[in-house]
């Protein structure tokens, strides 16, 4: 019986820790393409680098790059949606057949789609005090 309490504060504990390894995470298959791609490149483009472990005990460079990249990607994209499966093939056809897409693959059009949408601040809440110093002259010029 001295064990519940324990017990039960440990599965208590790790609720919130599974509760964040969910599959919410959008384009993880995706991620997981283009960044093999990525690593399988690099051998090809010596002045590119990518960011895979500075050691590893098994296998070549390569592999721990794709292992690095595998658990990376389970947060997935941060473009907020999966993409097309033919948005992914385009890209990693480029990345295969250009450094400067290994180097920056959002940074060619077949990849452009991997830059997040630019989400705009609501300016109808009145931060900059303009639309309420307009309203304010407005008022006062009716009394």
């Amino acid at each position: 019986m001295r064990r519940l309490p324990a017990l039960l504060a440990l599965v208590l504990g790790l609720a919130p820790v599974a509760g964040a390894c969910g599959s919410s995470a959008m384009g993880v298959d995706a991620c997981k393409s283009i960044e093999e791609a990525r690593c399988r490149q690099v051998p090809a483009c010596p002045n590119v680098e990518v960011s895979p472990p500075l050691w590893y005990t098994t296998g070549s460079a390569v592999d721990a790059c794709i292992r690095y990249y595998d658990t990376a990607c389970l947060h997935g994209l941060s473009i907020g949606s999966n993409p097309a499966s033919s948005d992914v093939t385009q890209c990693v056809a480029a990345i295969n057949g250009s450094c400067a897409a290994v180097a920056e693959p959002q940074s060619v059009p077949a990849c452009a789609w991997l830059v997040p949408p630019v989400v705009e601040d609501d300016a109808g809440d009145g931060g900059d005090g303009s639309d309420s110093d307009a309203s304010d002259a407005t008022d006062s010029g009716d009394e």
